[in-house]
């Protein structure tokens, strides 16, 4: 493991991976360490409305104001992500404004909350080992997307807004062999 740290970036899926938990998924990545890595899937709503299990957050809850699968690593259990200017983070991301938020605890301050079951998780060095066989794009994370309405198409707009030549594969189709 380098020093660098991968905490706060997106971790877009490439065309090779065919798992369903991650395919075309676009990954915030909320820690990055000698302990592994952990991050939401952003782009996986559910059916599940936030109300019916959390009851009285409609008010600060991102649309749509449904659960989001936030990756296959303990589905059963809620992480909140949260954002806005004054709020103290039971944990804060990268990013000063958004961070992981305790919905135990009085909200104010919060500007928009998204809640995810289950994170995306990696064993030390396993992510890495599949940045190598390239599996994964590390971008820029545009934080306007962690939160946005326009879910359906947000693997698409984070490889048009890469550097280089990974735009091409925005109009890759989900079988390239049909074409």
């Amino acid at each position: 493991m380098t020093d660098l740290t991968l905490a706060g970036q997106f971790l877009v899926a490439t065309p090779i991976i065919a798992s369903q938990s991650f395919e075309k998924s676009v990954v915030f990545l909320l820690e990055h360490g000698d302990t592994g890595t952990i991050g939401v899937v952003l782009n996986r709503p559910t059916d599940l409305l936030v109300e019916e299990h959390l009851p009285g957050f409609g008010g600060m809850l991102s649309d749509p104001p449904i659960v989001f699968l936030g990756g296959p690593v303990s589905s059963d259990t809620a992480i909140a992500l949260g954002r806005g200017t004054a709020i103290e983070f039971l944990k804060p991301s990268a990013h000063p404004q958004v961070g992981l938020v305790d919905v135990g605890h009085p909200l104010a301050g919060l500007d928009s909350l998204r809640i995810f079951a289950g994170y995306a998780g990696w064993e030390p060095n396993q992510l890495e080992a599949e940045l190598a066989e390239g599996a994964w794009w590390v971008l820029f994370p545009d934080i306007e997307e962690v939160f946005t309405s326009q879910v359906d198409r947000m693997w698409e707009r984070a490889v048009e807004r890469a550097p280089g030549t990974i735009p091409l594969y925005a109009t890759y189709p989900a079988d390239p062999t049909s074409n």
